[in-house]
């Protein structure tokens, strides 16, 4: 069972969150996803991850990155398991993403992390760009996740684009689809 808990947009008091914690550990997810606005605001978020992470539940962070100072980069990769980075806000998402780089590179294991693109409507050249140029500049960038409005041949041209190393996948309502690499 996966867990999804909107933690920014609770605006619930610190005991009260912990409280909340307490009763999703006793539920026994595989994976809680912290998200609801910007997590990385929430008083004592930290506190919370590592509950869930001494209790052998894994913990995906969505964020937009703007509130990502570098003082956390190295709690959030050691704690998580995984960071997806929104897309939504590209100047905040792109200076996480090369944090979130930088930091990777002096941890021997990290969280797997990157580009959360499924909520993307338009300035798909942004995306072009990001595949073409900027994700060759994050040799740590596990994923690009796109959304399929996106259309399968476009996203087939951004995975072309994108280094090998890279997943591109095309997220639906209720699967994830990988893309395929032409030989």
């Amino acid at each position: 069972m996966d867990i999804t808990w909107d933690v920014a947009h609770a605006r619930l008091s610190h005991d009260r969150m912990l409280h909340i914690t307490k009763a999703l550990v006793s539920m026994r997810p595989d994976t809680v996803t912290l998200g609801g606005g910007e997590p990385l605001t929430v008083p004592g978020l930290f506190e919370i991850v590592d509950q869930f992470r001494q209790a052998g539940i894994d913990v995906v962070l969505r964020t937009s990155g703007k509130s990502l100072h570098p003082s956390m980069v190295r709690t959030l990769l050691a704690s998580c398991a995984r960071i997806e980075v929104c897309a939504m806000a590209f100047t905040h998402a792109l200076h996480a993403l090369h944090l979130l780089d930088i930091g990777a590179a002096k941890l021997d294991r990290y969280a797997v992390f990157g580009l959360d693109a499924t909520g993307v409507r338009r300035g798909f050249d942004r995306l072009e760009d990001f595949c073409a140029t900027t994700a060759f500049d994050l040799p740590r960038l596990a994923f690009i996740a796109l959304g399929d409005s996106i259309g399968r041949d476009h996203a087939q041209y951004l995975q072309s684009l994108a280094p090998q190393t890279v997943r591109v996948t095309v997220e639906t309502a209720n699967t994830s689809v990988a893309i395929s690499r032409s030989s």
